[in-house]
């Protein structure tokens, strides 16, 4: 374990400057995946999108984020934060004009996809080069901190999303965060530094052969520790954004038949239990010595409850469905958890690849869930929206539920056998 000598405190200025270009490229990923939710009736008034069209739009970016994962991963572990993550941004630049210029589903699927893309490495990157500059034991607390700023991102998806649609449309608001883009990339390459100054290597890193590179990957893939993560990686996190991101919005407007800035304010509220979530959870996990298994636990059998709760009740009562709503995202945001359990399973030179293995896993479900979610919702006509809307909390339950539940039996006989 790296000792207080090892991160000095007058690394810290430095380290808050670094991950100034890294957050602000994970705050526009987060607002990318979560802008569907309010963009949702513009796109189905103007271009006629269907609820299945729409799972399709918006999982084309988590499909094409979940894809670069595993090369993301190696590039990382290769060639650092700050290259890797500014020559992806460059990427989502090309997919926000791409997106922003596009008259057709086709177009919209693509320009989405290559935001994904684009957008693949900034958590990771930020993720990595705190797991270089902080000492293990403050991981789990500085990830919470860096989720819950990132999340700022989501809050200018909500309100001021809407507002800002309302006064300039869809389109316009896109072609301004291409230029907001351009500026993270800028940023990146000149203010992030890959490691302390005392961690410097005075001989460049040493590229990995291409067995190399596979071993790594099997090395992690191995893990059984990593599996267990992954199952909950897939369901957690995925269930929060496809509420979120794409399904709780069209859930309102449906259901309750509120205007945009109502839903804004509605889905405002869950980002900032989103936000207030992360930084508790790592603070206990601090407190508790760096356990994270039991919140784990509770975060996910906690969040089955609300989603189920959603389906049964939810519909009844707008401020219900609100309360439900905003205490999934304070309650359920325990991905930060599952990334610091997953550094502290593999070494240090694996870091990056057992990172984006639960990324890979987050994004793979949120492709899944919610491409299901707006197949479930597609099987009922306009009148008997509200069965859609159940049937889909229903299913996202039941599925967490069974994470949970593996990750508590993985978790108990990996004990046995330790014990035994």
């Amino acid at each position: 374990m790296a000792s207080k000598q090892d991160h000095p405190d007058h690394s810290k200025l430095a380290f808050v400057l670094v991950l100034v270009p890294l957050l602000i490229s994970f705050s526009l990923s987060q607002f990318y995946r979560s802008a569907q939710a309010l963009l949702a009736d513009s796109l189905r008034g103007e271009l006629g999108v269907t609820p299945e069209q729409l799972g399709l739009i918006s999982g084309s970016f988590h499909f094409a984020f979940a894809l670069m994962q595993i090369p993301v991963g190696v590039m990382l572990d290769r060639y650092g934060p700050r290259k890797t993550n500014g020559v992806m941004m460059i990427l989502t630049v090309v997919g926000v004009i791409v997106f922003a210029s596009a008259h057709s589903v086709t177009g919209l699927m693509i320009g989405q996809g290559i935001i994904g893309m684009g957008c693949a490495a900034a958590f990771m990157a930020t993720l990595v080069c705190a797991s270089r500059w902080v000492a293990p034991e403050k991981f789990a607390a500085t990830s919470g901190i860096i989720v819950a700023l990132s999340l700022l991102g989501v809050l200018a998806s909500a309100t001021p999303l809407a507002a800002l649609i309302e006064y300039q449309g869809w389109r316009g608001v896109y072609f301004w965060l291409a230029g907001l883009s351009v500026l993270a990339v800028i940023l990146t390459f000149v203010m992030v530094r890959d490691e302390p100054p005392h961690m410097r290597r005075k001989q460049p890193r040493r590229g990995e052969t291409m067995g190399e590179v596979l071993q790594g990957i099997m090395e992690v893939w191995k893990n059984r520790q990593m599996w267990l993560l992954v199952a909950v990686g897939f369901f957690a996190y995925p269930t929060i954004l496809t509420v979120r991101g794409l399904w709780g919005g069209p859930y309102l407007q449906d259901v309750f038949h509120l205007a945009p800035v109502q839903v804004g304010n509605i889905l405002l509220g869950m980002t900032f239990g989103m936000i207030a979530g992360p930084p508790c959870y790592g603070h206990l996990s601090r407190v508790m010595g760096g356990r994270a298994r039991p919140l784990i636990l509770f975060s996910v059998f906690t969040s089955t409850v609300l989603l189920i709760l959603q389906a049964l009740f939810g519909v009844e009562h707008v401020w219900l469905a609100a309360i439900l709503m905003m205490a999934h995202g304070f309650l359920g945001s325990c991905a930060t958890l599952n990334y610091a359990a997953s550094r502290a399973a593999v070494p240090q030179h694996l870091i990056g690849r057992a990172l984006t293995t639960v990324n890979l896993a987050t994004f793979g479900g949120l492709f899944v869930l919610q491409g299901l979610a707006g197949v479930i919702i597609g099987q009922y006509r306009s009148d008997q929206a509200i069965a859609g809307y159940q049937w889909m909390f229903a299913f996202l339950g039941i599925g967490l539920g069974l994470a949970g539940i593996a990750f508590l039996v993985g978790g108990r006989r990996r004990k046995a056998v330790k014990n035994g």
